[in-house]
């Protein structure tokens, strides 16, 4: 009988541990492409909430530079890329 109830822990147990969400934490779906015209010039740059405080600026060269939202939520930093251009989730 003890076996039988080990087995339905230890079952019980892999169910839970195998049924949690996946979540790979250096990934997020959460991006904007925002351009912005400077004269004839537009400057495209896509950002990525890292989910961390920090934003991930990817250029049109792919250059990549995280910057720090100083405590700023990233709807509020898209809100103030969208004053200056247009942004648009990607």
């Amino acid at each position: 009988m003890k076996k039988i109830m080990l087995m339905a822990f230890a079952a019980g147990l892999f169910a839970f541990t195998s049924c949690s969400s996946d979540d790979d934490g250096g990934s997020s779906s959460d991006c904007h492409t925002c351009t912005i015209s400077l004269g004839a010039l537009d400057n495209v740059t896509e950002y990525c909430d890292n989910g961390d405080g920090t934003v991930t600026a990817t250029d049109e060269d792919g250059n990549e530079t995280t910057l720090d939202l100083e405590g700023n939520s990233y709807s509020d930093f898209i809100s103030a890329q969208e004053q200056l251009g247009d942004c648009e989730n990607s």
